[in-house]
């Protein structure tokens, strides 16, 4: 992970290792919240794909919107929590609601 180590929490760049391949909830400082499956971490970036029998990657906006995404890409320094091993999509979007 380069240089990266030096500038952020270590425990972050390993946790993030271990969940690799699973579904996750992923929270930043800015308010945006990401589900997705957590597809690689590679210098200090996470690269979200969509979670398993999903079709997108689901962002809640710091404005409360809901928008999908094929793919979303998440600096690591700015996460401040983490869910690990989600089974299904913790919000609903507008299309949702015709389920």
């Amino acid at each position: 992970m380069s240089f990266f180590d030096d500038l952020c929490n270590r425990h972050w760049c390993k946790e993030f290792d271990c969940v690799c391949g699973t579904n996750v909830v992923i929270f930043t400082a800015d308010g945006f919240i990401f589900f997705g499956l957590l597809d690689r971490v590679e210098d200090g970036v996470l690269t979200l794909v969509p979670a398993a029998n999903e079709n997108d990657v689901f962002v809640i906006t710091a404005g409360g919107d809901i928008e999908e995404e094929d793919i979303s890409y998440i600096d690591v320094c700015s996460v401040i929590a983490l869910s690990k091993n989600v089974v299904k999509k913790p919000f609903h979007s507008h299309k949702d609601s015709n389920e």
